[in-house]
């Protein structure tokens, strides 16, 4: 236990970091977190003293005025709800650690929790919307058959029948596509179902996924044009690529691909024609519109069609299936929190 009567600020966080490294009840905490933590404890010094106000005896009003008062790192910008409870976070955490060892009476921060973070709902669609996507990708497809009008198709069902996000797709290479089986609903020879070994963005686990038939015809397709002018491909080639010789697909390359696929299929549908009683978005939503809205939509279809909560969760990747809870105002019945 550090000395009451001379109380040092970096002692304390020296004291602080040692225990907080040895803690097994709680998340490891990295170079990172530290970092992160060293420079809030260095922020609120500076707060107490310019309000003259001892770290060891402050109260929750001191708290909660810091953690108001956190600038932006642009000017541009506001300080988020986010930021500002990452910053108390670290506090607590301080102060809990100052409370067992009897270096104060109690722990400020308790009482100077800022606002809970608001969860955004989820942008997904309509289900007419969903089919006009899904009839847009067929008759009157961009391109016909050619070589991008292929790729843009399987990305697309990559979004809206796999759930797959923008960085998982990019992510595919040659190795991950595998044929398994014809599917019953094709003469044979010509139904190819596909398995698809999917690699979580960011590391993590792998997880293999059934495409459906029209997916796999799709991908089937893509195959057959794939190689077309490019270099010693090899199964850890890039599946998706940007171009006829191989260059990988840009992030903003899918997004566009999705943004002209949602353009086209809602104004032709009139979703997007105010004199038409079917227009039900407004035309600036459009902008807000992209893969993950594919993607939302896709997750909330399937549990309206009743595919079991751990099924969905494993499909999609997820730690912990609460992620889908801001679907709610999608799915048909509530979700079971």
């Amino acid at each position: 236990m550090l000395d009451v009567t001379a109380v040092d600020p970096g002692a304390f966080f020296a004291s602080w970091q040692a225990a907080r490294l040895v803690r097994t009840d709680l998340k490891p905490m990295g170079a990172a977190g530290l970092t992160q933590a060293s420079l809030v404890w260095r922020h609120w010094l500076a707060f107490c003293t310019v309000h003259g106000v001892a770290w060891d005896a402050a109260r929750s009003v001191d708290i909660a005025t810091f953690c108001q008062a956190i600038s932006p790192r642009s000017s541009v910008k506001k300080t988020s709800p986010v930021t500002r409870r990452r910053y108390w976070r670290v506090l607590r955490d301080l102060y809990d650690h100052a409370l067992a060892s009897r270096l104060v009476e109690c722990n400020p921060a308790e009482g100077a929790q800022p606002p809970a973070t608001e969860r955004v709902p989820s942008l997904a669609l309509s289900p007419p919307m969903w089919a006009a996507l899904h009839d847009g990708l067929h008759d009157g497809f961009p391109g016909g058959d050619d070589f991008k009008a292929r790729r843009n198709r399987l990305a697309l069902l990559l979004m809206m029948r796999a759930a797959l996000t923008v960085r998982e797709i990019i992510g595919l290479t040659l190795d991950c596509a595998r044929p398994c089986t014809e599917s019953p609903e094709s003469p044979a020879g010509s139904g190819l179902l596909y398995l698809l070994r999917v690699r979580k963005a960011g590391g993590g686990h792998e997880r293999v996924l059934q495409l459906d038939p029209e997916t796999s015809r799709a991908l089937h397709a893509w195959l057959e044009v794939r190689p077309v002018g490019l270099p010693a491909l090899h199964p850890g080639s890039r599946l998706i690529v940007g171009d006829r010789i191989g260059r990988s697909i840009a992030p903003n390359g899918l997004y566009n691909i999705c943004q002209a696929h949602l353009a086209r299929c809602l104004v032709e549908k009139g979703f997007l024609d105010a004199p038409n009683p079917m227009a039900t978005l407004d035309p600036g939503a459009l902008a807000h519109m992209g893969p993950n809205t594919l993607r939302n939509t896709c997750i909330a279809m399937w549990f309206n069609a009743g595919v079991p909560l751990q099924e969905i969760q494993r499909r999609c990747g997820f730690k912990d299936a609460s992620v889908m809870s801001r679907l709610g105002a999608h799915l048909l019945s509530p979700f079971p929190l």
